[in-house]
């Protein structure tokens, strides 16, 4: 199986919060949240086609064309209960997922723009015109 290039339901929202392909971020390994978002996406993309798997299988099994005769209760019941498995499974990847996009990841450690800040600071902590050309009463 070729999970790395497999496509996942979420590489659209993958993409949107960190601004580039997926094909791109796989170049940005030393950002710790690029590198979780596609560990936790490559699991995502092998329970995803898992899941089409199981469901091709399921449908071939109860195709209309298909003699009912032929089809076996057990067969059917393991197969469901892999789905739900795998439903779940895909569930707890993706909000994992959504989970850390939501965090904020950014596509490459960004400078803080301490420059705005110092201003506040330096304004916050700087005397009042008024009060700088104010003498205080000696005691």
């Amino acid at each position: 199986m070729q999970t790395r290039r497999s496509a996942t339901s979420l590489d659209a929202q993958i993409e949107e919060a960190f601004g580039r392909p997926i094909t791109a971020l796989r170049h940005d390994l030393e950002n710790p949240a690029v590198r979780r978002v596609l560990e936790i996406r490559a699991m995502l993309a092998v329970v995803e086609q898992h899941l089409d798997q199981i469901r091709d299988r399921l449908h071939t099994a109860t195709a209309p064309d298909r003699n009912c005769a032929e089809l076996a209760d057990e067969d059917l019941t393991v197969d469901a209960e892999w789905l739900a498995a795998a439903g779940r499974s895909r569930n707890h990847h993706a909000q994992a997922i959504t989970s850390l996009l939501r965090a904020g990841p950014t596509a490459s450690p960004r400078k803080q723009d301490h420059t705005a800040t110092e201003a506040t600071a330096r304004s916050a902590f700087s005397p009042t015109p008024q009060a700088s050309t104010t003498a205080l009463p000696h005691r």
